[in-house]
């Protein structure tokens, strides 16, 4: 009777530690530096004639959809143990400096004041660690959809560009996360300037500066009947007789700002437009919660509050 307890007992031991939830182990957190293990301009590009004398602006707009915007990756330890890989800094500005720097490598000029503009929307940005008794296998993926655009939201030419990377190193080791990413993320720049749709468009296009917002003069309001007197000029009192932008309030702002990105507009993009316009009254409680549950990046919504009164 005893033993018969025991054979029932066992699966019940088996089925308990089956159930026992993987420990995560503790995050491993790495600098975002740049530090490619492919040799500097094997991944360069040929360019077309003119494109170097044509300089353009580059824009950035972190599109990764991820639990918290600081995750890059994960890793297994021993037992199998999980754990994130998390990066310090701010990877827009990290992604531009590298890909400006990468570009001006392979001969292009950038200038921020350009109105021919890159938008690379980086929709993954990741690396794995893969644990073995030998060491570590790290690979990285990085995907950058691109638009050949200009400020007044005119689309050239769109494409994604795709990088790996991939090597052995030391377990949890960050230089090993870096040097991978580096590398996806200099092949994936390098397949942005090999498109030849990128490079027709970026010959042909005629760019359009931003369009300059204006506003009608509100009407006059009626005089009163028995009035005596002429009503004075709108232009009395401003020497130029310039016309002050129409206020608008924060819903009709964010109407104009979800009309935009649909059309593909980037975050530097959109704070331009923003910090030009004047808010007719301050954000309210809910103001702020339609603008977050709108997806409007936060230097776009920062940007609009300056605009409040």
């Amino acid at each position: 009777m005893r033993a018969i307890r025991l054979v029932r007992a066992v699966p019940l031991v088996v089925l308990a530690l089956l159930c026992v939830p993987v420990q995560a182990a503790e995050d491993l957190v790495i600098p975002l530096k740049f530090i490619p293990t492919k040799k500097l301009g094997s991944d360069a590009q040929t360019l077309r004639e003119g494109i170097s004398n044509k300089p353009i602006a580059i824009a950035i707009e972190d599109s990764r959809q991820v639990k918290t915007k600081d995750l890059v990756g994960e890793g297994t330890g021993s037992g199998d143990n999980t754990f994130r890989i998390r990066y310090t800094g701010h990877l827009p500005s990290y992604l531009k400096t590298t890909v400006q720097d990468r570009f001006g490598t392979w001969g292009v000029q950038t200038n921020d004041s350009s109105d021919l503009v890159v938008m690379i929307r980086v929709t993954r940005f990741h690396v794995l660690e893969t644990h073995a008794f030998y060491g570590s296998i790290f690979t990285a993926e990085v995907q950058l959809p691109w638009t050949l655009t200009d400020r007044a939201g005119h689309v050239f030419a769109s494409g994604t560009a795709l990088g790996t990377g991939k090597t052995k190193g030391r377990w949890r080791n960050p230089i090993n996360c870096e040097e991978v990413l580096a590398d996806a993320l200099q092949q994936a720049a390098a397949g942005i300037l090999a498109d030849t749709k990128l490079q027709e468009a970026w010959l042909t296009a005629v760019p359009q500066p931003a369009p300059m917002h204006v506003a009608t003069t509100p009407p006059a309001p009626s005089r009163p009947q028995g009035q005596v007197g002429t009503a004075a000029s709108p232009a009395r009192g401003n020497a130029k007789g310039a016309v002050a932008a129409h206020p608008k309030t924060p819903a009709q702002l964010l109407a104009d700002i979800k009309m935009l990105r649909q059309q593909q507009l980037g975050t530097g993009l959109l704070v331009d437009y923003v910090s030009k316009q004047t808010l007719a009254s301050a954000f309210s409680a809910n103001d702020l919660v339609q603008w977050k549950k709108a997806g409007v990046p936060e230097p776009v919504m920062a940007a609009a509050l300056q605009r409040a009164p």
